[in-house]
């Protein structure tokens, strides 16, 4: 009987020793869990792992591009071409006289163009483009005289510059002045005492016209501009 009193006396020694260490350890690792309930959903942040610092970083976005100047007048801009500058147009090379504004072309079909100063009692400024020819020359020289009130007879003269075909055609009277040429809805506006000067080439590339027009004196004024340039075509070099 004394043994087993004794036994029981050291039992309830131990589980009272116990006790406080399981009591312990249970507010230990309460402590540690996560405060947040157990099922608690995500932050969508969270789901699509936006949530690290790095991926929150903003990317500047890119500075706008400078927005071009437009032209006085809504017309396009000039600049002085610089005397010498050559431009290449369907295997030909030609070069602008001194003096001439380059343009930014008004539509697809002009590879080129150019305003030219008016002279001192004018109004108007002379222009040139450059276009590919589309027809035979006969078919787009009586176009031209049915662009002047009179229809006049043009003058007409060929020579070979770098061993190309060149025809110079000239026209005078009253032109019919059209903003937009190919529309058939315009009507044109009469300038009296205007020239046309043009020059058709038979380019590399095809054949090529070089069409001014604008008040007599101004383009007599460039008349020997245009035929030095004229002078300048050469086939261009590939």
């Amino acid at each position: 009987m004394k043994f087993s009193t004794r036994f029981i006396d050291i039992v309830v020694s131990i589980r009272a020793s116990l006790v406080p260490s399981l009591l312990l350890l249970v507010v230990v690792f309460s402590g540690c869990s996560d405060s947040r309930p157990q099922h608690e959903e995500p932050t969508p942040e969270e789901a699509r792992g936006s949530a690290h610092p790095a991926l929150k970083a903003q990317i500047p976005a890119p500075a706008p591009a400078p927005a071009a100047e437009p032209a006085a007048g809504g017309e396009p801009a000039a600049s002085p071409w610089k005397p010498g500058e050559a431009f290449v147009v369907m295997g030909l090379k030609a070069k602008a006289p001194e003096g001439w504004l380059r343009q930014k072309p008004a539509n697809r079909m002009r590879k080129a163009q150019f305003k030219l100063p008016h002279a001192a009692n004018d109004t108007f400024d002379g222009e040139l483009t450059v276009i590919p020819a589309f027809g035979g020359m006969d078919a787009n020289v009586q176009r031209w005289k049915q662009q002047f009130k009179e229809a006049p007879e043009p003058l007409i003269t060929t020579r070979k510059v770098a061993g190309m075909d060149v025809a110079i055609v000239q026209l005078d009277g009253t032109y019919m002045y059209k903003a937009r040429p190919m529309d058939p809805n315009e009507a044109g506006q009469a300038r009296p005492d205007y020239r046309v000067l043009a020059a058709v080439v038979q380019a590399p590339g095809g054949q090529v016209f070089f069409k001014s027009f604008g008040p007599r004196a101004t383009m007599e004024k460039w008349q020997e501009a245009f035929t030095d340039m004229v002078d300048s075509f050469a086939p261009a070099q590939e």
